[in-house]
C-alpha cells in the first residue's frame, strides 16, 4: 500500500549556548580576497528554540494481516529555528516507520517514529554573516494516535450469488 501525508506541530524545544566565546572561520562567497570572519559557536546565554516544524512525506507499506500496516515513510522536512535574536525556516529531509492497526471500521491507531534533521544553513545576512549557522536541529519524533478514515467514494455494488 502507498499514500501520502504531511504534518504540522508547534514546538517547545530549547537549548542554550555554553561556550564562553564564539569560534570564528573565515567565509570565502565567491571571491577568496574578500572573506570574512563567521562565528560558529553560541556564547553563554545564546537561546535557541525551534518554534515549530513540518513534514511531508510518501508512506510505503504492506498488510501482514487485513487490520495490521507496517510502513515505512520519507520526505521533506521544514520548521523554524531561532537563534540570536534572529528567525529563519530551516528545511530537509525526514525517514521514519510505523505500525497501524484497523480495530474498527473507519478507526485506526498507530506507533510511529521519525528522524528529522533540519540543515544548518541559515539566513544570511549582510557582511556574509549566517545567522545561526551552526545551529542544525537533528529530532527524535515518536508518536501515537488514533485515526478517523474519511471515505467518500460511494460503497462498492452487493453482488448475491446463488
Amino acid at each position: 500500500m502507498i499514500g501520502a501525508e504531511t504534518d504540522f506541530q508547534g514546538s517547545s524545544i530549547s537549548g542554550q549556548g555554553n561556550s564562553g566565546f564564539p569560534t570564528l572561520y573565515p567565509t570565502f562567497y565567491g571571491n577568496p580576497t574578500s572573506n570574512y570572519l563567521t562565528p560558529v559557536g553560541a556564547l553563554n546565554g545564546a537561546n535557541i528554540n525551534l518554534a515549530w516544524f513540518g513534514t511531508v512525506r510518501g508512506r510505503a507499506g504492506y498488510l501482514i494481516t487485513p487490520t495490521l500496516l507496517l510502513y515505512g515513510t520519507a520526505g521533506f522536512a521544514y520548521g523554524q529555528v531561532d537563534a540570536w535574536g534572529w528567525s529563519n525556516t530551516r528545511t530537509g529531509w525526514t525517514a521514519g516507520g510505523g505500525v497501524e492497526w484497523m480495530f474498527a471500521p473507519h478507526w485506526t491507531a498507530k506507533a510511529e517514529y521519525l528522524y528529522v534533521d533540519l540543515s544548518s544553513n541559515g539566513a544570511t545576512g549582510s557582511l556574509g554573516w549566517s545567522y545561526g549557522y551552526n545551529f542544525h536541529p537533528q529530532i527524535n519524533v515518536v508518536r501515537v494516535g488514533v485515526n478517523y478514515l474519511f471515505n467518500f467514494a460511494p460503497p462498492a455494488p452487493v453482488v448475491a450469488k446463488y
